[in-house]
């Protein structure tokens, strides 16, 4: 009798506790505790009382499945974000599917033991904290949308992530090293042009991977690519890129190389996807063989390692390549504001470093100055002298 007074009880063979409490509009709703453990079922039957009181209790979603809240999550994401932003939406939600199944309703999430034991899981695979951050964010969207977050967001705590490092800057004889390599490369290779795309642009991966043929104006009297806001990071990533002679001799290869591709038209991809690399099911290319020349490959992973260490590049990653030219150009007394219009976006703690590199690279100038200027030297020593001995001063 006690516990029936308490409100919470079990149907007959059920394991977990029941509850049934009175909705805003002021409708009994049967709740499950979600547990078999009678005093922690009369403290889920306190909360949602809470929650009825302060207007939060969860709405209908909460009941739904995590893939049924997803796959409406991503509907309404489609048409409300880049290209760029809904693609990696899809890969964030595709490993919570996978980490806590598709099946599992969305009440059942709303835990931070939950969420916890999820940020274990995906640091056990070796997963970058920024990475499953970026994972535990999608969620959270999906449950404010079930009205479930506030559950965890007093308890929940991103990990912790590093502030980005500096990359690595080639050397002037890795540079050439690559450049050498590339000269000597197949055309049906990829890394090598795109690396020395990347090396003398500052171009990211991504842009790079989205370039459209029309985009590359190779002919005009300043030849550039543009670079659209769909394929780069931020806002000013949209812009247009200059092109020095080693740029284009890459982009003249991989432009011939997309050709016997069949990329022709004005709006095919500079390169074109490999169809029987998309081997998952789910996958609208999946089936197919042959290169689609209106679908962007969506890697050269394997091929960048193996040319990284034939050309001794050491750790380096193919976004170090960006930071190699920004260092470069930093290096040779170009402008900051230049250097962000090129590359499209760096951050605070970035142009703090670069503007660092620019002032030595100015000092370096000035030295540089003092001793193409013998004769003045000359002449200012013989000067200096000549005021020591009648007890002058400068």
């Amino acid at each position: 009798m006690g516990r029936s007074r308490n409100g919470v009880y079990k149907h007959q063979n059920s394991r977990n506790y029941y509850f049934k409490v009175k909705d805003e509009q002021g409708n009994w709703i049967e709740r499950s505790s979600g547990t078999s453990d009678y005093n922690a079922a009369k403290k889920k039957k306190s909360e949602a009382e809470r929650e009825i009181e302060s207007g939060t209790l969860p709405n209908d979603r909460s009941a739904w499945t995590l893939k049924a809240a997803v796959e409406a999550w991503l509907k309404d994401r489609k048409v409300r974000v880049s290209s760029g932003t809904y693609s990696s939406d899809v890969t964030n939600t595709r490993h919570l599917m996978s980490e806590f199944g598709k099946e599992t309703k969305l009440l059942q999430l709303a835990e931070v033991r939950i969420i916890k034991r999820y940020q274990t899981s995906r640091l056990e695979g070796n997963l970058n904290p920024k990475t499953i951050n970026n994972e535990i964010l999608a969620l959270s969207a999906i449950l404010k949308d079930a009205n479930l977050w506030h559950r965890v967001a007093s308890r929940y705590k991103p990990l912790k992530v590093r502030r980005a490092e500096v990359g690595i800057a080639l050397t002037q004889e890795q540079a050439v090293k690559l450049l050498t390599i590339a000269q000597n490369s197949e055309v049906s290779a990829v890394a090598p042009y795109v690396a020395v795309l990347a090396l003398r642009t500052g171009m990211r991966m991504k842009e790079i991977r989205h370039l459209r043929l029309s985009a590359i104006r190779l002919t005009a009297d300043n030849p550039h690519i543009l670079v659209h806001r769909d394929t780069t990071k931020t806002d000013a990533g949209s812009r247009p890129v200059a092109l020095d002679q080693f740029a284009r001799w890459a982009l003249r290869r991989l432009i011939a190389r997309a050709c016997s591709l069949g990329a022709i038209e004005s709006n095919h991809c500079l390169l074109p996807t490999l169809l029987d690399a998309h081997t998952r099911s789910n996958d609208p290319l999946h089936g197919r063989s042959g290169y689609d020349p209106t679908h962007p490959m969506s890697t050269w992973d394997k091929e960048w390692e193996k040319l990284r260490k034939i050309a001794g590049l050491g750790t380096a990653r193919f976004h170090d390549l960006r930071h190699s030219y920004i260092t470069l150009a930093a290096e040779s007394n170009v402008a900051l504001p230049t250097i962000q219009a090129q590359v499209g976006h760096l951050s605070a703690a970035m142009t703090a470093y670069y503007t660092h590199i620019s002032e030595g690279a100015i000092h370096k100038a000035v030295r540089q100055m003092e001793e193409n200027s013998q004769e003045l030297l000359q002449a200012m020593a013989k000067h200096e002298a000549l005021q020591k001995q009648i007890g002058g001063f400068m």
